[in-house]
């Protein structure tokens, strides 16, 4: 590998500027080129940014770069993932994986094969850069908890009730309310409370699951389309759990969350303890109740120190050639238990897992 990692980003939309910004953080990373569908797009993105160049097709960005951040509308990560891995190019893929558990299981296929020949993949859940959320994984695989019994999460936006991000009705936010493009608040945020919660906790075998759409307010009034196109994607999810060691948890999360920007907060209550942690206060600290504290309930606060974001991560594990989490496996896992969430949402059942491991 040269002394610097070639970084490309394919999709130069809002989302981008965070990938292109925290990449020029990182020593060993060189912004290299980028690619848009809309004309003019990626040219001002470079601009803005500092890339050397632009590209006209995904191909001629594969022959210049060494590694590629995918940060498409979901519906759109899929095939260029694909092309990228099979590419033998690096790849960090936005979240959710893809908009489908068959198209997710073609990207972990592709993964898979790359990685035999050294190709790093990572998908973008960054709320892995919480050093809270590293250390209550720690917590539960050494058992301090004991037998785990009762977990409940959340992850709050009110960018639906409130212009805090800037009105929903603008291009940068108006595509992740049409199922056309988006998987909903399901597939935008809840893939991220889904990774954070069974991450700490495991793997899950069942769900069920209740999906609501509601109107949109602009300008005082309800609506259920904007520009000819209708506002269907999802907007609040409540999702019940059944963990595989047995365990029960609820997660929810909504874009109608008054009073909150960007709020995520996880409990896991076990035989022998329990931990918390709660992002909207810090990244960095977390609180126990064990030992003798359990009988006193009684909670001890632990700060903790910064650890890697996803993007440096990324460039780490192309330049050691170690893999790192979470990997685009991580991401089909994940959008197994979202197609098990749409499926419970339909049947009004508790849906089982099914495999997301590429045959």
């Amino acid at each position: 590998m040269a002394d610097k990692v070639r970084i490309g980003i394919v999709g130069t939309g809002g989302m981008a500027n965070a990938h292109a910004g925290e990449y020029a953080k990182i020593p060993e990373a060189v912004l290299t080129s980028c690619l848009d569908v809309v004309p003019g797009r990626a040219e001002a993105f470079a601009e803005k940014h500092g890339f050397a160049q632009t590209a006209e097709s995904l191909e001629q960005l594969l022959d210049q770069v060494d590694a590629v951040a995918v940060v498409t509308p979901d519906k759109f990560h899929a095939q260029p993932s694909i092309e990228i891995l099979r590419a033998g190019k690096h790849l960090l893929c936005e979240k959710p994986l893809t908009t489908s558990l068959a198209e997710a299981r073609e990207v972990a296929k592709a993964a898979r094969e790359a990685a035999k020949s050294g190709t790093v993949h990572m998908i973008n859940f960054s709320y892995r850069e919480s050093a809270a959320f590293q250390r209550a994984m720690e917590v539960v695989r050494a058992g301090q908890l004991g037998r785990l019994r009762h977990i409940h999460s959340f992850y709050l936006q009110s960018w639906l009730s409130s212009d805090i991000w800037g009105n929903w009705a603008r291009e940068a936010m108006v595509w992740r309310l049409r199922s056309s493009q988006s998987g909903g608040v399901l597939g935008d945020i809840g893939c991220h409370i889904l990774d954070l919660t069974t991450g700490v906790v495991g793997e899950v075998r069942a769900v069920r699951c209740d999906l609501r759409t509601f109107p949109k307010i602009l300008k005082g009034k309800e609506v259920t389309e904007f520009e000819g196109q209708p506002l269907d994607a999802n907007d609040s999810a409540v999702i019940e759990l059944e963990f595989l060691d047995g365990s029960i948890g609820i997660v929810h999360t909504t874009r109608w969350a008054t009073g909150h920007a960007n709020h995520l907060r996880c409990e896991v209550h076990g035989t022998e303890g329990a931990l918390r942690f709660d992002l909207d206060k810090s990244y960095q600290e977390i609180d126990l109740c064990i030992g003798e504290d359990v009988h006193k309930a009684n909670w001890v606060t632990e700060q903790l120190e910064k650890t890697p974001n996803n993007y440096q991560r990324f460039v780490n594990a192309i330049v050691t050639g170690q893999p790192d989490q979470p990997d685009v496996l991580r991401g089909a896992q994940i959008q197994a238990y979202l197609d098990a969430c749409e499926r419970s949402a339909k049947s009004g059942r508790w849906e089982t897992v099914e495999s997301w491991l590429p045959e």
